[in-house]
């Protein structure tokens, strides 16, 4: 297993994967666009309105690749990266339990994703990767299930490891292709998300949707400061000893810091425009506006909190690691929040 993905398990996920769409409907009538449709391609129209399946297929197994290669990152902690089966040094077969016990994989997602690389509209990267990728993710999910299946009942324990070796070779099988072109799909998927980003953020302004608009910007705030940290722990990795102790790095502060503070200001105007009798009624309506209201809200102020204690362990010099962690999470449940109310 390569330096990058042990290291990516000690930090937790490297950036979150949610979705982020755009629009300007409010009170949950979307606007069918988001800001991952590429400029140069852009959707087929259904009945004079974009049809965003192929996307949405893509970001089904964009995030099922997601969750598998956390599971990914737990075996190979444990277990050699070999063709044949050994546990790692140090490594305990058991650990893998809370990792893998509730994985159920969904082979429909990676086969229909695979016939949509055939289909327009073109996005050339990820139409690629998908082709490249084949039909390893389903057989991955096919192994990772049959893993999850022997740790869910504890028959790792049972039959002591008997049946260990045959679930390697399944996973390596899968392994093989699923590994060589993993990296490109999620790179070739994160791409399309960069190229598009802001393109409606002007016209949010010019609506006068203060929440939404301030949503995105603290989003994106929050999105730049954890992809800076991630690119210097990638770097940090790619200028050290491979056989070297793995050390936190220190992050530089100087890209970041103005990053931080316009994240400040996008939660202060957020937290006034959430304030607004007139600005939420732009937003939520109906018998559980007031729900939803506090809902979006207690995600704004986690996203908050956690991006405020992350800054904290940087400045201080702290062990950040947990921090960033748990920022992300808050990040990504405050995207899903977001696209719940567009």
């Amino acid at each position: 297993m390569n330096r990058k993905k042990f290291w990516r398990s000690v930090m937790g996920l490297s950036l979150c994967a949610a979705l982020l769409l755009s629009g300007c409907g409010g009170k949950g009538g979307k606007d069918e666009s988001d800001l991952t449709s590429s400029p140069e391609t852009p959707e087929e129209e259904t009945n004079g309105e974009a049809d965003y399946s192929k996307y949405n297929a893509y970001m089904d197994l964009y995030d099922s690749l997601s969750e598998m290669e956390e599971i990914l990152i737990a075996y190979f902690m444990n277990v050699e990266y070999a063709e044949d089966f050994a546990l790692a040094e140090g490594g305990d077969y058991g650990a893998l339990k809370e990792a893998a016990e509730f994985f159920t994989g969904n082979t429909y997602i990676a086969e229909r994703a695979l016939e949509y690389a055939e289909e327009e509209p073109a996005y050339a990267k990820v139409d690629a990767a998908v082709r490249a990728l084949g039909d390893s993710p389903a057989k991955m999910m096919d192994a990772l299930d049959s893993l999850a299946s022997y740790m869910r009942f504890n028959e790792f324990e049972q039959d002591s490891l008997a049946r260990a070796p045959e679930i390697h070779a399944q996973l390596w099988e899968a392994f093989q292709v699923y590994n060589q072109y993993y990296g490109q799909m999620m790179d070739a998927m994160d791409e399309l998300a960069a190229e598009t980003r802001d393109d409606d953020l002007e016209g949010l302004l010019d609506d006068g949707q203060l929440i939404l608009y301030h949503s995105r910007m603290m989003i994106h705030n929050s999105e730049d400061i954890l992809e800076n940290i991630w690119n210097q722990w990638e770097a940090s990795l790619e200028n050290s000893d491979p056989e070297a102790e793995l050390v936190l790095p220190e992050i530089d502060r100087t890209e970041i810091a103005p990053l931080f503070a316009a994240f400040n200001t996008a939660y202060e105007e957020l937290t006034a425009a959430l304030g607004s009798q007139e600005e939420r009624e732009k937003v939520f309506s109906g018998p559980v506006a007031e729900g939803a209201t506090e809902l979006y809200t207690t995600k704004v102020n986690t996203l908050y909190v956690r991006m405020g204690a992350l800054a904290d362990a940087l400045n201080e010099g702290q062990d950040y690691s947990e921090a960033y962690d748990s920022a992300s999470d808050a990040l990504s449940s405050m995207i899903d929040g977001y696209n719940s109310i567009i």
